[in-house]
């Protein structure tokens, strides 16, 4: 069975407290991945003979961050959504593990839990759905068919079924490159343009290091309206720029408007290393389901409506079921 331990650094915490914590994670667990900022996962899988039992790692993960400066708490369970969610009701300097079923846990808790679009939460909720478990005794093909695959795999999350891999590290150092601009542009092509050029700085420094970016984060500046903020998952890992700007700009093309940009900045939040790895055919970061919308999107906004289609076939005991399927767009 698969056990993490979830460490939530306190909000009192400096970056610079953080990452001692963070290095001092990695030097005594063998897998630490960033979730968030501040929010470190541990998985525990085959330690316990070496470190013993969760409890007692969960309280040394405690005193590591403590001596750090960075005061923890951490929450242990069969993922690391689970284990995250029983962080954030433990409180600083105590650990907790979740020793019933996962479900049960979750099911009280408000939907907005769950990571899941605010749109679709706000459509559950008129529907009188608004905790958790009401969410998972919904069935899964209804939810995939009308709300998608992102919250259909919100609904797997909402029944208790983790099993996200934990995966990427936070790079050594700060890689960031940004820009202020004189005057404030107002057109996604200009900015697109500047990005390019943070693009290129990023993936450099990425280079040097023989890192590549798993996860990374656009900020912006505008004026008169409040801050922009785009997070991009990269899949596969890549430290090409024309790859990092076309994820950003497929972000930026979910957006009708992006207002007057005063300043831009490009920050990496995960990095794998850049050689090495090897891309399975059934891996579960063969695709992310954010981006692929997003692709898809992007495509039918390009080339118009009937470019991308999803196939269900209607007869499968049909002698040749390829012919009784029916298309559907993928994206509105």
């Amino acid at each position: 069975m698969r056990i993490i331990a979830v460490a939530r650094i306190g909000p009192a915490a400096s970056d610079a407290a953080r990452h001692r914590a963070l290095l001092s994670l990695r030097a005594a667990l063998p897998r630490v991945g960033v979730l968030d900022q501040g929010v470190y996962a541990c998985d525990l899988r085959g330690t316990a003979r070496l470190l013993g039992p969760p409890q007692r790692v969960a309280a040394r993960i405690v005193s590591v961050c403590a001596r750090a400066e960075a005061a923890c708490a951490v929450g242990v369970g069969p993922g690391p959504f689970i284990a995250r969610v029983v962080a954030a009701r433990t409180p600083l300097g105590e650990t907790r593990e979740l020793t019933g079923s996962p479900r049960e846990f979750l099911a009280p808790l408000p939907v907005t839990t769950l990571p899941i679009d605010p749109r679709v939460a706000e459509e559950l909720s008129l529907m009188g759905i608004r905790d958790v478990g009401s969410f998972a005794a919904l069935g899964h093909g209804a939810v995939l068919d009308r709300f998608g695959r992102a919250a259909a795999a919100a609904q797997l999350l909402a029944c208790g079924i983790d099993d996200v891999p934990v995966h990427g590290v936070a790079p050594v150092r700060r890689i960031r490159a940004g820009r202020r601009f004189e005057d404030a542009i107002g057109s996604k092509e200009q900015l697109i343009f500047a990005l390019r050029t943070l693009a290129d700085q990023i993936a450099a420094r990425l280079t040097l290091d023989g890192l590549a970016a798993l996860r990374l984060v656009l900020d912006t500046e505008r004026d008169g309206l409040r801050p922009l903020r785009l997070e991009r998952v990269l899949l596969p890992p890549v430290a090409d720029p024309v790859a990092i700007v076309r994820s950003l700009r497929w972000a930026l093309d979910e957006r009708a408007e992006i207002g007057a940009i005063d300043a831009v900045s490009i920050e990496v939040l995960e990095v794998e290393p850049l050689r090495g790895r090897q891309l399975g055919l059934f891996a579960p970061d063969g695709a992310h389901t954010e981006e692929a919308t997003a692709v898809a999107q992007h495509l039918r906004d390009r080339l118009g409506p009937g470019t991308v289609l999803r196939a269900r076939v209607q007869a499968p005991a049909a002698r040749l079921p390829e012919r009784e399927a029916a298309w559907s767009e993928v994206v509105g």
